[in-house]
């Protein structure tokens, strides 16, 4: 290893852990309060970053508590990718786990999380409604569909869109409390995030096409929610699905960190 390799190794063991033994590598005085001002710095960077991957859970929280559960989650969770986007992503698990948190706030923090994800999330090309109609009538029930990679689905039991919205408008954000049970769509239009609290038919319909079910699949799972419409209610949501852009004309490509 080179000696800057290994200074930069000692620097980093310093940062993460408070390990000592980059101050023999550092000239100069003050060696101790240099060190300091580098470790301060790197911690108040990666506070900010979490602020800013959730505002709406920083707002909810006083500043110093948000801070403080911030330098919790550093201790837990050190940063060790390369790029600062990944560094909140284990941010809402800790907060489920973490003492004297209000009730419901990892899910706020997933919320926001996905929001991020659907941002960022590769484009693809849209299937379109006439390319739908092209069909024959016999490759309907083989049909397969694919997701646009900017979907996202989430469970939750509390009000957690409520206060996103709430903020996104500039408005106080109401208390954080629990709902009964609701699924929930995210995606991406022209840049934007959206989404859309989800009926039981046709969440359980986006989940069997991202599990690969064909159309006609979809239409007897259909039924089971509509005895006597059921391949009906399934053309409904496709057309719907077309509209909100949710389809994409290939499957999605693999994703790497």
């Amino acid at each position: 290893m080179s000696a800057l390799a290994t200074t930069q190794a000692a620097m980093h063991d310093w940062l993460r852990h408070g390990d000592p033994a980059i101050a023999a590598r550092v000239e100069g005085p003050l060696v101790a309060h240099r060190l300091r001002i580098h470790a301060d710095a790197y911690r108040l960077r990666l506070i900010e970053v979490l602020a800013n991957d959730y505002p709406v859970t920083a707002a909810l929280l006083d500043e110093d508590r948000f801070d403080d559960a911030a330098l919790g989650y550093l201790q837990a969770h050190p940063s060790t990718h390369p790029s600062l986007r990944h560094f909140g992503r284990g941010f809402a698990g800790w907060l489920q786990q973490a003492p004297a948190m209000p009730r419901h706030l990892h899910e706020l923090a997933r919320f926001e999380w996905l929001q991020g994800e659907v941002f960022d999330a590769a484009d693809a090309a849209p299937l379109t409604l006439d390319a739908i109609a092209s069909l024959p009538a016999g490759a309907w029930p083989s049909l397969r569909l694919h997701l646009q990679p900017a979907v996202r689905f989430i469970t939750l039991a509390s009000n957690a869109p409520a206060l996103v919205e709430a903020h996104a408008q500039g408005r106080r954000l109401p208390a954080l409390r629990r709902v009964p049970g609701a699924h929930w769509l995210l995606w991406r239009v022209d840049g934007d995030a959206h989404w859309r609290r989800l009926d039981a038919d046709e969440a359980a319909l986006l989940q069997a096409v991202f599990a690969g079910e064909t159309f006609g699949d979809l239409c007897e799972r259909a039924t089971d929610f509509h005895a006597h419409d059921g391949p009906l209610r399934a053309a409904s949501v496709l057309k719907r699905w077309l509209a909100d852009g949710l389809l994409a004309i290939d499957p999605p490509a693999p994703t790497h960190d």
